[in-house]
């Protein structure tokens, strides 16, 4: 009896020492879940921020921007005949200028009137439960125009307070887009000096870190329009004679501009375009719109030098702007040339740092490189710090792809040959999502981005989320899955299995597309890349 009381009192304390370390391992384990803060992308600007009825700044309307167009199209007819072109020049800044009123910042790099993002925080709202795997739960948004190291103080604000109140030592950060540009500044002014321990993991979203080539080439005066890509831009929806839709004569006319001579005259005439204003009317609208701005001038990377003189570049423009140039200059050298360096720092001192790019899709063709892999609006090699790739419509080649593999390195060549990811600056820690628009933010890729932060996982730790994957589907249908050699020929044409994210086949869905793509062209060349989360 004693005997069999002893091992029931002998199982009662295994029990409940079990049990504590549960409890302890359970606690233990939860303290570790660290928030994971996002970074948005840009924003909206507003005018009269500061009272009860703010206002959407025209720029960022479609409405305004196709005003503009429209009514500055006669002239800049009659400039391209009559080779004149100071009245197009005079009427479409003053139409510019009337739909960027209020974007501008002053002469020091600082707001000036009552513009600003609709956004505000307190610890009051901020969530005390940490589990969370909705990337909103924890966000962060600002100014766009404003210096990244200035942004980054009040940055370094939210993510103290978001510590305090989740009673955590450490955050994740994830940064979309521009987003990447404002952590990787924060970083360096309040991570850096302290080795990084504030931090448990770095994702860069679609990261502009490495610059934006339109923007690159339009602050630089370098902007060069591509034939080969603008023929691309066409040969996407060439239309088809026999489609009864239209009448023969448009059909045919939009033929003509897809010929070879048709996109040579094509990118003659709007290369000429630019070069007759260059100087005058985008210089001049620039030097009073975005080029005031140190936010836009951080994603400015290949030209930054050209940039600054093609701005600057009088001893007056450099005296008036000197604090504006100081600013530029201070994220240039102290944090976009030294992110490659920070990267490598953060993982000696234990941070997993990660990115997620997105490619298969053509930028407009205005800069260099501009026929190159990307998502419609950042250069693939520039997301991802340096992978090699192909133009978009070619592979890397078979020789390329064979010596590749005979060297062991076979395995960081996507399945469609466009891409080879070992080349980059994070090669067992970037992900390449094919189909993926620059704009978009789809749910599906939350899990992914949830699991790199909380379990660290590379490329190779789970099966659903390889190297190289693909986005399908339309609306809340779309989803990413494995590329693979099945789903994929060696051109990088789509098999899909379900939803597909192809064009209509009609030469009228086409058409509309094409004239969609047209104004979001526009969009995207005046209104620079407006950018939503």
């Amino acid at each position: 009896m004693e005997k069999r009381n002893f091992l029931k009192r002998t199982l009662a304390v295994l029990l409940a020492l079990v049990a504590v370390l549960s409890c302890f391992s359970a606690a233990f384990a939860a303290a570790n879940i660290y928030p994971i803060i996002y970074i948005w992308g840009r924003t909206w600007l507003y005018n009269d921020v500061s009272t009860d009825s703010p206002k959407l700044l025209r720029y960022s309307t479609s409405e305004a921007l196709e005003e503009v167009i429209t009514a500055a199209a006669p002239s800049a007819a009659t400039a391209i005949l009559t080779n004149n072109y100071d009245s197009y020049n005079e009427k479409t800044y003053d139409l510019l200028m009337d739909v960027f009123d209020g974007f501008a910042l002053d002469q020091d790099g600082n707001v000036a009137n009552d513009t600003g993002v609709l956004y505000s925080w307190s610890e009051d709202t901020i969530p005390k439960t940490v589990a969370s795997t909705n990337l909103a739960t924890y966000h962060y948004e600002y100014d766009a125009r404003l210096s990244p190291l200035e942004i980054a103080d009040d940055l370094n604000n939210y993510i103290e307070t978001v510590k305090r109140v989740c009673g955590r030592s450490r955050v994740s950060l994830v940064g979309r887009c521009l987003g990447a540009n404002i952590m990787f500044a924060y970083l360096q002014k309040y991570q850096e000096p302290v080795n990084y321990r504030g931090v448990s993991s770095v994702v860069l979203y679609n990261s502009s870190l490495y610059g934006v080539d339109m923007l690159d080439a339009a602050l630089g005066g370098t902007i060069k329009v591509d034939t080969k890509a603008l023929g691309n831009f066409l040969e996407k929806y060439k239309p088809s004679v026999s489609d009864e839709s239209l009448s023969t004569a448009i059909v045919l006319g939009l033929q003509m501009l897809q010929s070879s001579t048709g996109k040579r005259l094509s990118a003659s005439v709007a290369q000429n375009f630019y070069d007759n204003i260059r100087d005058t009317l985008v210089l001049r609208f620039l030097k009073n719109t975005y080029a005031t701005a140190p936010g836009f001038w951080s994603m400015v990377y290949r030209y930054y030098d050209e940039a600054k003189e093609y701005i600057f570049g009088t001893p007056e423009d450099r005296e008036t702007y000197a604090k504006l140039i100081e600013k530029i200059d201070d994220y240039r050298y102290n944090v976009q040339l030294r992110a490659g360096t920070m990267i490598k720092d953060m993982q000696n001192a234990g941070v997993h740092v990660a990115s997620i790019c997105k490619y298969g899709m053509q930028g407009y063709p205005l800069y260099e490189d501009c026929f190159k892999q990307s998502d419609n609006t950042v250069l693939l090699w520039r997301q991802s710090m340096g992978a090699t790739c192909s133009d978009i419509d070619c592979t890397l080649g078979r020789t390329y792809i064979n010596n590749r593999t005979s060297s062991g390195l076979g395995g960081y060549i996507a399945p469609d040959g466009q891409v080879d990811a070992f080349t980059s600056v994070l090669p067992d820690t970037t992900w390449y999502i094919k189909f993926y628009e620059h704009n978009a933010f789809v749910s599906c890729v939350e899990p992914l981005i949830v699991a790199i932060c909380r379990e660290h996982i590379d490329v190779k730790t789970r099966s659903e989320w390889p190297q190289f994957m693909i986005m399908s589907g339309t609306g809340k249908n779309q989803k990413i899955f494995p590329m693979t050699a099945d789903n994929c020929d060696p051109n990088g044409d789509i098999k899909y299995d379900g939803d597909s994210v192809a064009l209509q086949d009609s030469f009228f869905g086409r058409l509309v597309n094409m004239f969609n793509r047209i104004i979001n062209f526009f969009r995207n060349l005046i209104g620079m890349f407006v950018i939503q989360g």
